[in-house]
């Protein structure tokens, strides 16, 4: 369901001026975040071979689920002004905004993790590549620091090279839609979105030879396909019109959360029992069935919302948007978390580890939030003087 522009969110959680809110996605990223955290979990507690222990170590799908949401967020601002929304964001405010959000946040935990080495150790102590968040593109197989307390940040890496790659494709799809009609855009940029992933999962798992493997595994070009996901629900969300989502179908809605989890309940039973897949076949179809599930999730909060229905229930729980909104926190220092308890207790089965985990975590992630990231959040949408706007472009609807 999409808000107003004129209600007060959260900064963390807020869009760019102008631009409707969308606030089930604070829901989407709590079910992320704890799909994160419970995949770690189940790597240091679940039993292999069993029904239950398949379920958990393929919960690894919030990572993806992470970055269809980049996708649809940071991709609708730019395309808003072609059915009378805002105009783009100014390149130098988005920016701002990007850097603000990731880098405050992910320099304390790494302070931490310093100070704290025998709790967090870092795999080969080169701290300046990691404060500069690049130290996932310069290994060579694309994953770093994959025994710290940071291993989950490989996907900050990720996102960085979308966030800076995302406002040239922009410019590249304003031109192809100036001048066209809705209908013509709209059909015109997912095709194009459709062969650019298909082209890089060709690369990624028939020929991946032809790229660097830290570019694969450490950059948005191998999980392209993620990322444009999102982006193609930004244009449906767009061409639809602001708000339209609201209209949708509760049985509708209701009916593509239960079909994304027979998906991945079908899917996890038939993977082999670890989130670590070393065969190219199973890797593939664990890659696109992950994408079609995150999409069926995402689906009733950004574009076929009902009020009333289940998902929208769901996730305008309180304390489930909550949880949303200081979710990077909890992202950014569960890891460090679970290797501190190994060091006091290594045998805690599953349930009472993610319990703990998550009552370690969440009050860290809140202070993190409340005294770090939202004062700093307020500077987000401060325009700066002389900065440079990508300009309007008309495009017929």
């Amino acid at each position: 369901m999409a808000a107003g522009v004129s209600e007060q969110v959260p900064e963390a959680v807020a869009p760019p001026p102008g631009n409707v809110r969308f606030p089930l996605v604070d829901g989407l990223r709590a079910i992320a975040v704890l799909c994160v955290v419970a995949v770690h979990v189940a790597t240091e507690s679940v039993e292999a071979g069993t029904v239950a222990g398949r379920l958990l170590l393929h919960l690894n799908i919030g990572v993806a689920l992470f970055f269809l949401i980049s996708g649809f967020l940071l991709y609708r601002p730019f395309i808003a002004h072609r059915t009378g929304g805002p105009e783009p964001p100014a390149i130098r405010d988005y920016a701002r905004r990007r850097l603000l959000r990731i880098l405050p946040a992910y320099w304390l935990v790494l302070i931490a993790v310093i100070v704290l080495p025998s709790v967090a150790a870092n795999d080969d102590g080169n701290w300046l590549e990691q404060f500069a968040l690049v130290f996932t593109l310069t290994d060579s197989t694309g994953w770093a620091c994959s025994g710290c307390a940071l291993a989950q940040t490989w996907s900050l890496g990720v996102e960085l090279t979308f966030y800076a790659a995302l406002p040239f494709y922009a410019l590249l799809a304003a031109r192809l839609a100036r001048g066209r009609s809705k209908a013509e855009w709209l059909r015109l940029e997912l095709l194009l979105l459709a062969a650019l992933s298909a082209a890089m999962a060709a690369v990624q798992f028939l020929q991946p030879e032809l790229l660097p493997a830290a570019l694969l595994g450490g950059s948005a070009l191998g999980f392209l396909t993620w990322f444009a996901l999102g982006m193609g629900l930004a244009l449906v969300s767009v061409a639809r019109g602001e708000g339209d989502g609201a209209n949708g179908s509760a049985l509708g809605a209701a009916s593509l959360w239960a079909g994304a989890v027979a998906v991945y309940v079908a899917l996890s039973l038939w993977l082999p029992d670890t989130p670590f897949l070393v065969d190219r076949g199973k890797l593939f179809i664990a890659f696109m069935a992950f994408g079609l599930i995150c999409l069926l999730v995402m689906l009733p909060a950004v574009v076929n919302v009902a009020p009333g229905g289940l998902p929208a229930r769901l996730l305008s729980i309180r304390p489930v948007a909550w949880t949303g909104l200081v979710s990077y926190g909890i992202f950014l220092w569960h890891l460090a978390v679970i290797r501190w308890i190994n060091t006091v207790n290594d045998d805690l089965a599953f349930i009472p580890l993610f319990v703990l985990v998550l009552a370690i975590t969440v009050p860290i992630a809140a202070t993190s939030y409340y005294f770090l990231e939202r004062p700093l959040l307020r500077l987000k949408n401060r325009r700066l003087a002389g900065s440079s706007a990508l300009r309007r472009v008309p495009a017929k609807s």
